[in-house]
């Protein structure tokens, strides 16, 4: 962050390409704020078609200028959604197709940063994603809106707690 220059109110600013030296075929999707990187918390990773991984904060201590590897990924797959955990909360995750899971993150074993990861929720049909992440408790609730505008908010004890990798509630 102390390369990025200093702007006015009113100015421009700058891209973040011409900062970070990414390929030509990588794009950001995710910034994760981290003021305080305690060595104890983990970083937990969902990709599109329903892969989760979780790896220790302290394995992202040494990075390069020119950035490290924080997942492996299948080439029709993205990494969709990036949320700092303390070890022992529940994660949820839902899908475009209306399916939601939740379980406890300590079902994913702490990964390496090269690792792929394992399967986070079985997706139905091959066009369904994950459209959603969030690292829940048992206070958290949680708004849901569909494609076409219509919304509820429900408690997140609403929804049962699953095993890791299951097809999830409608």
């Amino acid at each position: 962050a102390y390369e990025i220059p200093e702007g006015s109110r009113t100015s421009k600013g700058m891209n973040i390409v011409n900062i970070l030296p990414l390929m030509p075929d990588e794009k950001i999707t995710i910034i994760l704020p981290a003021s305080e990187l305690d060595e104890e918390n983990f970083i937990a990773m969902v990709t599109k078609k329903g892969i989760i991984k979780r790896t220790k904060v302290s394995e992202f201590r040494n990075t390069r200028k020119s950035g490290i590897i924080a997942i492996s990924i299948d080439e029709d797959d993205e990494l969709g959604f990036v949320r700092m955990t303390d070890g022992d909360q529940n994660i949820f995750i839902a899908t475009r197709d209306g399916f939601a899971i939740q379980f406890n993150e300590t079902q994913v074993r702490a990964m390496g940063r090269s690792a792929h990861g394992v399967r986070a929720i079985t997706l139905k049909k091959d066009d369904d994603s994950v459209v959603a992440m969030e690292v829940t408790n048992e206070n958290t609730r949680l708004l849901t809106v569909t494609e076409t505008g219509y919304g509820r908010i429900s408690n997140v004890s609403d929804y049962r707690l699953q095993s890791r990798g299951g097809k999830g509630l409608i």
